[in-house]
C-alpha cells in the first residue's frame, strides 16, 4: 500500500486507515480478526474517539490487541475528543481527561495523532 506523511509529523502510514466507531459491536476475537486483517492490508492507522460507542470501541479494541500485543508496535493509533453526548466541549479539562482516558483504555504510552 501506497504510504503517506502524517501532518507535519515523519510517521509514514498507509493510504488507508481504519476507522473504528463501529467496533464496539463487535466481539474481542472479531476485533482481533479485523485489525489482524487491516495490518496485513497495508493498515496501520487506527482512528479512535471517545465517544465511539460511549467507550466502549476503544475498550474492545485494547481487549483485541491484548490477545495478540506484538501488533501494537505495528499499528499508530489517532483519536479524536471534544465531543459528549449532544455538545461539543473543547475545554483544557476534558481535552486532558480525554487524552488520559484514551490512554489507559487502549493500553498505550501516547498517542500520535489527537484531533
Amino acid at each position: 500500500m501506497k504510504k503517506l506523511r502524517l501532518g507535519t509529523s515523519d510517521l509514514e502510514v498507509g493510504e488507508i486507515s481504519l476507522g473504528c466507531m463501529r467496533m464496539s459491536q463487535l466481539s474481542k476475537k472479531e476485533a482481533a480478526y479485523l485489525i489482524e486483517t487491516a495490518l496485513e492490508a497495508g493498515i496501520d492507522l487506527f482512528d479512535h474517539a471517545d465517544i465511539y460507542g460511549r467507550g466502549k470501541s476503544e475498550e474492545i479494541f485494547a481487549e483485541a490487541i491484548e490477545m495478540d500485543p506484538s501488533v501494537r508496535d505495528k499499528m499508530i493509533i489517532q483519536t479524536k475528543c471534544g465531543i459528549r453526548q449532544g455538545y461539543f466541549d473543547f475545554s483544557k479539562e476534558h481535552i486532558l481527561d480525554s487524552v488520559e482516558g484514551s490512554l489507559k483504555q487502549i493500553f498505550c504510552c501516547f498517542i500520535v495523532r489527537i484531533h
